[in-house]
């Protein structure tokens, strides 16, 4: 039992989880989904334009 943990650090049990972050980020993704289809109601062209650029790059880093 001893040799399981003989590598663990201090840093091993700090910070958040992969699963929290991508949590976190996922929860970004939707707010700028919502706010694509909020500015689509309100036919604001240029601010779909601006929305839809930010969530292409949010959605390209995750894919990569």
């Amino acid at each position: 039992m001893r040799a399981m943990f003989a590598n663990l650090t201090r840093a091993d049990f700090g910070g958040r989880s992969k699963k929290e972050l991508r949590a976190v980020e996922r929860r970004r993704i939707h707010a700028l989904f919502d706010e694509v289809q909020i500015a689509i109601y309100n036919d604001d062209h240029a601010r779909v334009d601006v929305l839809m650029v930010k969530l292409a790059f949010a959605t390209a880093d995750r894919s990569a």
